[in-house]
């Protein structure tokens, strides 16, 4: 008589990991299965008032960039709910979102995931402004993209461009090898992007002036490593200019200091050359410190190498059992 091993047939069904590794195995999400998990995103948060838009690579793409993104970035304009609880609504509100363990055990947050028709997995990311240094945006700015029956709302370009150089720099500074090869896919993304949003005619002027100035900072690195993209930059104002209406509504008794505009337009050059010296500053002491870090890895390789080879010579008969 054959032994029966557990409770019920429940008992061989796959687990959640199992079940999103198999499909994982399925192969990587199209642009079309990105889509699919973006819309059905966008549909939940906004039925219930909630205003939504695609940033990252699947922003880039809306708005004619090459490269097909490997999953969806999702920016949600809300600044009062927890982010693991904007997962939940989605989680809750249609079976083909779910979570994940986060791959470090110590990790507090989950993973949300998405699983198509065809068993194909796509990650989603969402994200709020506050988190990674994004800025908060009027939403009325957020514009509608169609790809075949898709419609997605999207962030302000200049935002998008803003955003995708902020990861290049963030990818070029880690010390993590899979995240550090990212920022040449950031920079292939970048030099795509530029042209296109000189001819769309980017503004910037709508972005808090903290982000716009860390803007300038990191172009100024950016040109340094590509220097082909200055003449792109150059067209791309990350300054608010005072519009000419405003310098007229200003009041006669206002008009007691004519000597500061001078003083202030002739500080221009300084202040960018001193911006210059202190984000190349930056940059080399980041830099330092990146090489300080990988060759103190290095030093601890070798430290163990040295050991592990002093201790087998020292136990030469060691491991003899198994030759």
């Amino acid at each position: 008589m054959s032994a029966w091993y557990g409770n019920s047939y429940d008992s061989y069904r796959t687990s959640a990991a199992d079940d999103h590794g198999i499909g994982l195995r399925r192969g990587r999400p199209t642009y079309s299965d990105i889509l699919t998990a973006a819309t059905d995103a966008v549909s939940v948060f906004e039925a219930q008032g909630t205003r939504i838009c695609a940033v990252g690579g699947l922003a880039c793409k809306l708005e004619g960039n090459f490269r097909t993104p490997n999953d969806a970035d999702l920016l949600v304009l809300d600044t009062t709910t927890p982010q693991e609880q904007l997962k939940r609504i989605l989680v809750n509100a249609n079976p083909k979102f779910y979570l994940i363990a986060a791959r470090d055990p110590s990790a507090t947050y989950k993973v949300l995931w998405y699983r198509t028709d065809s068993g194909v997995r796509v990650k989603v990311d969402l994200l709020q402004p506050g988190i990674m240094s994004i800025p908060n945006f009027p939403p009325d700015l957020i514009q509608y993209k169609r790809y075949l029956t898709y419609r997605i709302p999207v962030a302000p370009f200049g935002l998008v461009l803003l955003l995708k150089l902020q990861a290049w720099e963030q990818h070029k500074q880690s010390l993590e090898s899979r995240y550090y090869m990212k920022h040449h896919t950031d920079a292939w993304d970048i030099n795509y992007l530029l042209p296109l949003a000189i001819t769309a005619g980017v503004v910037c002027d709508y972005l808090p002036s903290e982000f716009r100035r860390e803007a300038r900072r990191r172009v100024r690195s950016y040109v340094q490593s590509h220097p082909s993209s200055k003449e792109h930059w150059d067209k791309i104002k990350l300054r608010r200019s005072i519009e000419p209406s405003t310098r007229a509504q200003v009041p006669s008794s206002s008009r007691v200091w004519p000597s500061r505009e001078p003083l202030q337009t002739a500080a221009t050059p300084k202040i960018d050359n001193l911006e210059t010296s202190l984000t190349s500053l930056t940059d080399g002491l980041s830099r330092l410190r990146i090489h300080q870090n990988r060759l103190r890895v290095l030093d601890s390789i070798r430290t163990e190498a040295v050991k592990g080879t002093a201790s087998r010579m020292s136990n030469p008969h060691v491991g003899s059992a198994f030759s």
